[in-house]
């Protein structure tokens, strides 16, 4: 390995196995039960992804990888989430379209004084409802 090469390693899921998800974006939904009843509108929706950073090992760089055969635009977004409640958003973009064949690469720089807990892929979009994504991140040293 050349002096200076980065050393990239896979991050975890957060409650999920590897650091690979397929997903299709979802329309929210308001639970049934009590609190429905009781006129209290809880959404919920699939639009948000999170990858848990190890730990004790410092990184330079984190690099999310998104791909998609689908020709609808998605609404795409990635943070970096730090342990004082604060977040960094690194991409924000409106009505991305994937082109065949090319994957969208994000990257999210950080300093070793400042190391998130996580990183956080948000991907939603009117158009986007009921197609699908991949995405996937590693970390790099």
């Amino acid at each position: 390995m050349a002096a200076g090469a980065e050393t990239c390693v896979p991050i975890a899921l957060v409650g999920g196995e590897g650091n690979s998800v397929t997903k299709t974006v979802a329309a929210p939904t308001i639970p049934a039960g009590p609190l429905g009843m009781l006129g209290i509108n809880i959404t919920r929706n699939n639009w948000n992804t999170d990858w848990a950073v190890p730990g004790g090992t410092v990184f330079k760089r984190f690099v999310m990888t998104v791909t998609s055969n689908e020709t609808n635009p998605f609404d795409i977004r990635m943070f970096l989430k730090y342990s004082d409640q604060t977040a960094a958003e690194v991409f924000n973009q409106s009505s991305f379209v994937f082109k065949p064949n090319t994957p969208l690469e994000i990257i999210g720089n950080v300093t070793p004084e400042e190391q998130p807990y996580q990183v956080n892929l948000f991907v939603n979009g009117l158009d986007s409802l009921g197609r699908t994504y991949t995405a996937t991140l590693v970390g790099c040293r």
